[in-house]
């Protein structure tokens, strides 16, 4: 049986992440140091060392610490434009107005060097593409797409476009680009294979 974490040293480690946090969105990652952290807490660096020995660990943390979603079961009663409305909505707004839109272009370019930011995209990713491919099921299940149609391809774009419109295109995530997006999915979804 894992021991309990001493109250103290997770108030330090949130106390730690959230300065770090925001140190990363006004500075950016790399002016995320265990000094930078220090000074922002008064928590001592020797402290700081001894919770994330590495740098890379400390930021790679701070990425998770906005990163964690609340687990939150996508809807699948129907019908499939409002499920995704609904579960797009709520990406759109996290990507919009939380600590996480504004540092996933950090999150995703570290990405392509270090390994435990490759791995929280992946588990973000494939978190997301689970929620999606629930829908799509139940959808099938409804007579609402063709049996057997091949949905891996549509529910990654539906994932993967809000991220290139924002962070890419630099163009808005808003109601209009939602209803849009929506119908445009569903359209794909509901062709029958050729």
């Amino acid at each position: 049986m894992k021991k309990p974490e001493d109250p103290r040293l997770a108030a330090t480690r949130n106390l730690a992440l959230d300065a770090a946090l925001d140190i990363l969105q006004e500075d950016g990652v790399m002016a995320v140091t265990h000094a930078s952290v220090s000074k922002a807490t008064g928590v001592s660096r020797s402290t700081l060392y001894r919770h994330w020995p590495e740098i890379d660990r400390l930021r790679t943390e701070t990425f998770k610490h906005a990163a964690t979603p609340p687990h939150i079961p996508p809807k699948t009663n129907g019908p499939l434009r409002a499920d995704l409305k609904w579960t797009l909505g709520r990406l759109m707004s996290a990507l919009n107005e939380t600590a996480w839109g504004e540092i996933a272009p950090q999150v995703i370019a570290a990405a392509a060097t270090d390994q435990e930011a490759r791995g929280l995209i992946n588990d973000l990713m494939a978190e997301r593409m689970t929620g999606v491919e629930a829908i799509f099921a139940a959808a099938e299940k409804r007579g609402e797409i063709p049996p057997d149609q091949s949905i891996r391809p549509i529910v990654e774009m539906t994932i993967a476009v809000p991220y290139f419109r924002k962070y890419i295109n630099g163009e808005p995530l808003n109601e209009d680009w939602l209803d849009a997006h929506v119908e445009l999915i569903c359209s794909l979804a509901e062709k029958p294979e050729a």
